[in-house]
């Protein structure tokens, strides 16, 4: 008895054949539209013909996009240009990198601010500058109450 020959004639795959095709050939079988598509795809033609043949609305998408183009061309968010500095070694003195290893940075990437808007900064900055000028404005009256007295 061969323990290898456990094999039936009726499984054994034939790869001499070629697949021209897949299984699911992703086109669905039966194509069911609805009953008014005709109607449907007409009313979506004649309002791409008024689109077209209407100069404004061609004008507003062409202002529309010059207007976009000059966003992206003058934007001021990271360009390409930016992101490939960032990878610059940084010349620090040999002295501070075997000292203060931990407080020097190795490339530009290490010392670009992270967050540049600090809401709770301003928040903090805005009430310093509130009490100043409040400050300002008791001491100017206290001052011309006295001069007046």
């Amino acid at each position: 008895m061969d323990p290898w020959a456990c094999y039936q004639e009726e499984n054994v795959i034939n790869f001499d054949e070629k697949i021209t095709k897949f299984e699911d050939d992703f086109i669905p079988e039966n194509y069911d539209r609805l009953p008014d598509h005709k109607e449907y795809l007409e009313i979506l033609e004649s309002k791409l013909r008024k689109i077209k043949t209407n100069p404004s609305v061609l004008q507003q998408i062409l202002a529309k996009k010059d207007a976009y183009m000059v966003q992206l061309l003058t934007d001021e968010t990271t360009s390409f240009t930016e992101s490939t500095c960032l990878d610059e070694p940084i010349q620090n003195s040999q002295l501070l990198r075997t000292l203060l290893p931990q407080k020097q940075a190795l490339n530009q990437g290490e010392v670009v601010d992270l967050i540049k808007f600090d809401q709770l900064a301003l928040e903090v900055e805005e009430a310093e500058n509130s009490s100043v000028t409040n400050n300002k404005l008791v001491t100017n009256q206290n001052n011309i109450k006295n001069s007046s007295l």
